[in-house]
């Protein structure tokens, strides 16, 4: 067989890119085509068949079940019904219970660095100078 009756070789009339399915997006502008990409991949594979979609039966659907879908964005109530699970209690007993120890901690590392010099500093300065106007202005007044 001669290769322009092989049905594998692809004739000249019809090039290898009009046989692919984006071959016409080649000829675009790259925005254009970049949509056309976008839009490919946001359609769904196929459609939901009629047959699939059609429903089976009725549903009995209670009152109170269509009320509460109707207030499905509203606190059912009134009220904000809060709960507090078994683990945020461990966690958060935890937390509290180590409260005092966790500050006794802080204060006692801070104590000599800070504390004692403050104290030392607000006895010997502070009140000594007070102590010594206190003198003074009684010194001078009688009254």
């Amino acid at each position: 067989t001669s290769l322009a009756q092989d049905p594998w070789v692809i004739s000249p009339k019809f090039p290898l890119s009009s046989l692919h399915p984006r071959a016409s997006l080649a000829k675009m502008s790259p925005l254009r085509r970049a949509v056309a990409r976008a839009s490919e991949v946001a359609l769904p594979l196929r459609k939901t068949s009629r047959r699939d979609m059609q429903r089976l039966g009725s549903y009995p659907v209670p009152a109170e079940a269509y009320l509460w879908w109707l207030n499905r964005f509203q606190v059912p109530g009134g009220e904000i019904k809060q709960s507090f699970s078994p683990y945020q209690q461990k966690i958060m007993w935890q937390w509290f219970w180590n409260a005092p120890a966790r500050w006794y901690w802080r204060l006692s590392k801070w104590a000599w660095p800070i504390g004692v010099p403050y104290l030392i500093i607000y006895i010997f300065a502070y009140k000594s100078c007070e102590a010594d106007v206190e003198s003074g202005i009684r010194a001078k007044a009688w009254w």
